[in-house]
């Protein structure tokens, strides 16, 4: 549930802005795009595809993996496209240059020797970047997720394959993965809420697990290519301005219980570290029903002196206090590493973490707003 896709507002003749507010540039009025005001029929595998009537939307993937002596391995890659101008006030124009929309990816890796994060944009021209529903391809320039032959209406059977560097060295990324549990909507039939502003809101459905086989190949014959199993998680959303004004960041856990279970909770946050509009959660049973789980229902909530302290300011929180009595759980949630970060155009911390008494029960926490701006840019970019 990654909201940052914002950041391709900065991409353009003066360069990429060193970093941007994420909950400023979601904030933004979605002028002409359509709102996600009310729950919807979905369609697959018409709805993996791109939505241009709305500003911002997103494909994302993140698997936890271990090698063969428990190493822990983490993968994220998220595809987002940002709409500049809605297609009825769009202009016609000639160039093959020309778009309405910009393209941005991120590839975060995790290895046991630490974390590595890298960008890349595109325009929404020449094919540079794409999402194809049917049958499913997303990708940037050579960052591809792609479909199996024959996968159906679900986007998986897939592989990621991606090129990225892992200690100062280009590695061959190939993340295979199986058949999907799913879809999951999430929220209301798919409808999640932000806040209690009007439109507030995105269609957000999920396949949340998946098995998952990972190699890294150094490039250019140099030493053994590494591999891991584990699982795998997708999102995908989309939106036109979700957040309201008081909202700095949020906080979005991902979880593959070792009991078969999925578990799916996000907050959001005002400036002051309180919860702000909507907390959401989802609890997926091994035969694959979904239940909606009501904020009193569990306990998600940092652990104080527990934090990381980021290269630009900011203290953020590395141990979570998850309880969910449905299920007996009391445990603490704790990165596998303390430094996830992803220190991209819109910084987050986004990285692998797994129960403390549980380590078989592991999965992805993201994070933003816990480091102060970088600039003063109001919280409208229009």
């Amino acid at each position: 549930m990654l909201w940052v896709l914002g950041a391709l507002l900065g991409f353009g003749a003066g360069g990429v802005h060193a970093a941007l507010d994420a909950g400023a540039v979601l904030g933004a009025s979605g002028d002409g795009f359509q709102r996600a005001l009310a729950p919807r029929a979905f369609q697959f595998p018409e709805d993996h595809g791109v939505k241009s009537a709305f500003r911002t939307q997103w494909w994302y993937l993140t698997a936890h993996l271990k090698d063969d002596a428990g190493q822990p391995f983490g993968v994220q890659f998220t595809l987002f496209r940002q709409g500049l101008l809605a297609p009825v006030r769009a202009p016609d124009r000639a160039s093959p240059l020309a778009g309405n929309a910009l393209w941005m990816a991120h590839l975060a890796i995790t290895t046991p020797e630490g974390h590595d994060a890298e960008e890349r944009f595109a325009r929404d021209a020449l094919g540079l970047a794409g999402v194809t529903p049917a049958p499913f391809r997303a990708w940037l320039e050579d960052w591809t997720l792609e479909a199996a032959p024959g996968a159906g209406p679900a986007p998986f059977p897939a592989t990621l394959s991606a090129t990225v560097t892992l200690g100062g060295q280009r590695h061959r990324l190939t993340l295979t993965l199986g058949a999907p549990r799913g879809p999951v909507l999430q929220g209301a039939s798919g409808l999640s809420l932000k806040s209690r502003e009007t439109g507030s809101a995105s269609y957000y459905y999920s396949y949340t697990r998946m098995a998952a086989s990972l190699t890294l190949e150094p490039q250019g014959d140099r030493g053994a290519a590494r591999r891991a199993t584990g699982l795998a998680w997708f999102d995908r959303e989309w939106s036109s301005g979700a957040l309201a004004p008081e909202q700095v960041g949020w906080d979005w856990l991902a979880l593959h219980l070792s009991s078969g279970h999925d578990l799916m909770l996000f907050r959001l946050r005002r400036a002051d570290g309180s919860v702000s509009g909507v907390q959401e959660g989802t609890l997926v049973s091994p035969d694959g029903q979904s239940l909606r789980l009501a904020p009193e229902a569990y306990r998600f909530e940092p652990l104080s002196g527990a934090t990381w302290e980021g290269p630009r300011g900011g203290r953020w929180p590395v141990r979570w206090r998850l309880a969910l009595p449905q299920l007996g759980i009391d445990d603490v949630v704790r990165a596998v590493q303390a430094d996830q970060h992803n220190p991209l155009t819109v910084p987050y911390w986004e990285g692998m973490v797994c129960l403390e008494r549980d380590g078989e029960s592991c999965g992805y926490l993201e994070m933003t707003g816990y480091e102060p701006p970088t600039d003063a840019r109001p919280r409208s970019v229009e």
